[in-house]
């Protein structure tokens, strides 16, 4: 979780502004890259083990190991009108996506009280992204899958340990504001990527 604050620093891109990789990697909103483990459900050599990535042709999300041939990639979802994806892993290695159906903002991930995977609508959602917010060893009990997203020109989240139910506006952004990307940077601090308009 984020630490309790009133607003948000900013930074640099040359003083700790950097998302680490892959996500500093230039790439599509159709398509999302991240690090994780060895397999899906498989922590067994940690979350930052193998780069991963997330793609979308518009009818369904398909997910693979980016060190993996073409023919190992799984299709996570069969959905239509997918405009723009982002993926992240639970602390278990449970895949996180988040992506755009038909204007609709929409969040999949693994809810412990039913045991299984879900879908949630966030209708007033734009530019959604989430990351897992610390992918270290040491630091997996205090970790938290961060979802966040614009709406009404605000930079808001909602928490994986608050079961995505609440939402914590951090910041007002100058209208028409674009949430590019979300994750750890180089100095372990957590980065929001946002593009003003021209």
């Amino acid at each position: 979780m984020l630490p309790q604050a009133t607003g948000l620093s900013t930074v640099e891109t040359t003083d700790n502004g950097i998302l680490l990789a892959p996500r500093n990697k230039a790439y599509p909103i159709t398509e999302s890259w991240e690090q994780g483990g060895v397999g899906l459900s498989d922590t067994s050599q940690g979350l930052i083990s193998h780069t991963w990535r997330a793609w979308t042709d518009s009818k369904a999300i398909y997910i693979q190991r980016s060190d993996l041939p073409k023919d190992t990639s799984k299709t996570l979802l069969a959905v239509s009108d997918i405009t723009e994806v982002d993926l992240t892993f639970d602390q278990n290695m449970r895949p996180v996506l988040t992506y755009v159906s038909g204007g609709i903002a929409k969040l999949y991930w693994y809810d412990t009280v039913s045991q299984s995977q879900v879908i949630t609508d966030f209708s007033n959602a734009k530019n959604p992204r989430v990351s897992l917010d610390d992918k270290r060893a040491f630091n997996t009990a205090n970790s938290d899958v961060i979802f966040a997203y614009i709406n009404n020109d605000q930079l808001c989240c909602r928490y994986q340990r608050e079961r995505y139910g609440i939402e914590h506006v951090l910041h007002q952004l100058p209208p028409k504001t674009e949430l590019v990307k979300i994750g750890m940077g180089t100095a372990n601090r957590f980065l929001f990527d946002t593009k003003e308009p021209k």
